[in-house]
């Protein structure tokens, strides 16, 4: 039996990667021709893009679509051993299909292992550099105008404290319209004002200038006024304005407690925080469930061959990638939870793979 578990798991995983490496090439090529002009606008090079981008980003790529990768690779492996009639002989020579599906699920430990890494610990550190190149030389004019336009700042700092800033600037890492607040429970206390703001990278702290500071006594008002004032804020500026994709750029540790500080402000957008701290775990563990269902469907001989296994796998991928979206996005706008949101689509997909694998077994 060692021998078809050896054949079995290394025809999975060597469809799967050849399937995976064709995929991420063409991606890339089309990717790259799309943002050619993008790349030359923005004084970049081809071969830049190549040794430093694109690796990174079929990584990314690669990993995304893993579950979907894993699918239609086992539907059409499982579809030709089927339509060859070599399942027929297998349960012939007293092999259950329980035991049969045994080196598919050690095979989808393996990927899943290793996704379960990319996505906690190499994903963070990679998506690095993939988003400082593509906001160098890829992004379009418009979206780079509203990276680097000045914004509003509205921070809770927890402890009573409160930051707000008219315009600030995160790429001159600069501002305007600077006020601190301070209370005690509902009483304000301490207030400082300033035209201008400005973070020190080398002190890591802000100056302010033409500042003017507000202590509220009981017995009377206390005002002082100065040309420039170092004011601690345990904030960076990347901290106080976060980049769109900030949380891809944690690892699972520090995605934690940037979320746990974000709850703490207030910030609205905590569910899309935590859609991509649920993801990173439900995203590999569907491996499981894709695996289970992609067998249970192609592992007996069906009228249309492989050409119909491969069809009804590739709705089914499609159907399960929109499903994850749309739940995704009720979480964004706190419609539901956004655990429920990450998990809904593997628990719906693995109670049909518990049904149709029931539903095989039975033959």
């Amino acid at each position: 039996m060692k021998i078809l578990d050896r054949y079995i798991i290394r025809n999975f995983l060597g469809t799967f990667l050849f399937a995976t490496l064709l995929l991420l090439s063409i991606s890339i090529v089309i990717d790259l021709s799309q943002r050619l002009h993008r790349l030359e606008a923005h004084h970049g090079s081809v071969k830049e893009a190549l040794i430093y981008y694109y690796p990174v980003w079929a990584l990314w790529l690669g990993n995304t679509f893993m579950p979907i990768g894993v699918f239609i690779s086992i539907i059409f492996f499982t579809s030709r051993l089927a339509n060859n009639t070599e399942i027929v002989a297998i349960a012939a020579g007293g092999i259950s299909l329980r035991r049969l599906v045994r080196p598919y699920l050690m095979a989808a430990f393996l990927i899943f292992s290793v996704s379960f890494l990319l996505n906690h610990f190499i994903l963070p550190v990679t998506n690095v550099v993939k988003n400082d190149f593509q906001y160098r030389y890829l992004i379009s004019v418009e979206h780079k105008f509203n990276y680097e336009r000045d914004r509003k700042v509205n921070a809770y700092l927890g402890d009573g404290e409160y930051v707000f800033i008219d315009n600030f600037s995160k790429s001159q890492q600069r501002g305007t319209g600077f006020v601190y607040q301070k209370f005690n429970g509902k009483k304000l206390f301490y207030i400082i004002s300033a035209e201008q703001i400005r973070w020190d990278k080398l002190e890591k702290m802000y100056h302010v200038y033409n500042y003017k500071e507000h202590y509220i006594e009981k017995s009377k008002d206390i005002f002082k006024t100065g040309e420039e004032l170092k004011v601690k804020i345990p904030l960076t500026p990347q901290e106080l304005l976060p980049e769109e994709y900030a949380a891809e750029t944690m690892d699972t540790l520090q995605l934690g407690k940037f979320i746990e500080s974000e709850r703490k402000k207030g910030i609205l957008g905590i569910n899309l925080l935590l859609n991509e701290y649920y993801q990173r775990t439900s995203l590999p563990f569907s491996t499981f469930i894709l695996t289970l269902l992609a067998f249970s469907l192609s592992s007996e001989k069906r009228r249309g061959g492989i050409g119909a296994n491969l069809a009804l796998g590739i709705v089914l991928a499609f159907v399960y990638i929109f499903f994850m979206e749309v739940s995704k996005n009720f979480s964004t706008k706190v419609y539901m939870s956004s655990f429920l949101a990450v998990w809904l689509p593997n628990i719906i997909f693995g109670i049909l793979s518990c049904f149709f694998y029931l539903r095989r077994s039975r033959y």
